[in-house]
């Protein structure tokens, strides 16, 4: 292989042997930058849209991405219905977000690492970089991270969860050490609303999963051992009061405070401000079982709606 780094001709000129998955719903700001920084570097595209009421399929449609429709209930179900649903003839899968994009240089080591003819992975882990208030958050507990959005078509499918789903992979993983930047365009105020639903998830997924997963086993993979310390160590500690533990981790500990401002006031609501709501609302949902003598279930659809 002789390729050169930092050339858009080289990745004109060679389409990776992946599907790309987009999830949508009215993300007509943010779908055509995702689309334009993969569409030369994949062979196909495909858009799972819960029925957007603005320009998404248009932009879709302009792109020649295909374009099927689902109604939405959590991410998780939304991209296990796409993967039993999409014809997928490639020997890879690449799930993205609307919102997201990747930077020239992830193309770049990704299209050398699939053209290895010794390839003995089955998925491949990148950085997830959240860029907030026009900062790219650099330190901190949450970005960047890591995350598996790659994988062999066969060989992964995506977890049963609520929220902060995970592709499980069977097999071997390579981790590449590039970005894909998270940046999501609406205001402040559209993503205060959009974490106080993440909120009322993470409550459901705890209350739901939080006897099974009590068994979980430290792993190798991030996301894995990432959930192995939610479970085994975050959730060990009294509601209301572990919060606040979380913040000092990220934002001291783990130096979010370097990321200047706009650090602190995506690690105060990302980490302070939602974990105190999950609190809260798994508070409620556990009194509304006792106080009514009503199962689990049954209380999470009086009280959201969600069957």
């Amino acid at each position: 292989m002789n390729y050169m780094l930092n050339s858009e001709n080289k990745i004109k000129n060679f389409q990776s042997d992946i599907t790309a998955i987009i999830l949508t719903f009215n993300e007509e700001k943010h779908l055509e930058r995702c689309i334009l920084s993969i569409n030369q570097f994949v062979k196909k595209i495909v858009v799972i849209d819960s029925f957007s009421s603005d320009k998404t399929i248009s932009i879709a449609n302009k792109y020649n991405a295909e374009v099927l429709q689902n109604h939405f209930i959590n991410q998780s179900k939304q991209l296990t219905w796409g993967l039993k649903n999409i014809k997928i003839k490639t020997d890879w899968i690449l799930r993205i977000d609307a919102d997201e994009f990747f930077t020239q240089q992830l193309k770049e080591k990704i299209m050398i690492e699939l053209d290895n003819k010794n390839q003995n992975y089955d998925g491949i882990t990148i950085n997830r970089k959240i860029k907030f208030l026009k900062k790219e958050i650099n330190f901190g507990g949450t970005s960047p991270h890591k995350t598996l959005r790659i994988w062999k078509k066969g060989k992964g499918y995506c977890e049963d969860a609520w929220i902060d789903e995970q592709i499980i992979v069977d097999g071997d993983v390579r981790h590449i050490n590039e970005y894909l930047i998270d940046h999501n365009l609406n205001n402040l105020s559209w993503w205060l609303n959009k974490h106080k639903n993440y909120a009322i998830k993470e409550a459901i997924n705890y209350l739901l999963t939080k006897d099974k997963s009590s068994d979980t086993k430290l792993s190798k993979d991030q996301s894995k051992r990432n959930k192995y310390y939610k479970v085994n160590i975050y959730y060990k500690f009294p509601m209301f009061i572990r919060p606040f533990f979380l913040f000092f981790y990220n934002y001291v500990i783990k130096l979010g405070f370097l990321s200047s401002w706009q650090g602190f006031i995506f690690y105060f609501f990302q980490v302070l401000w939602f974990r105190f709501l999950v609190d809260i609302n798994i508070n409620q949902l556990k009194k509304m079982m006792k106080i009514q003598k009503i199962t689990l279930p049954e209380a999470i659809k009086i009280k959201y709606g969600y069957e």
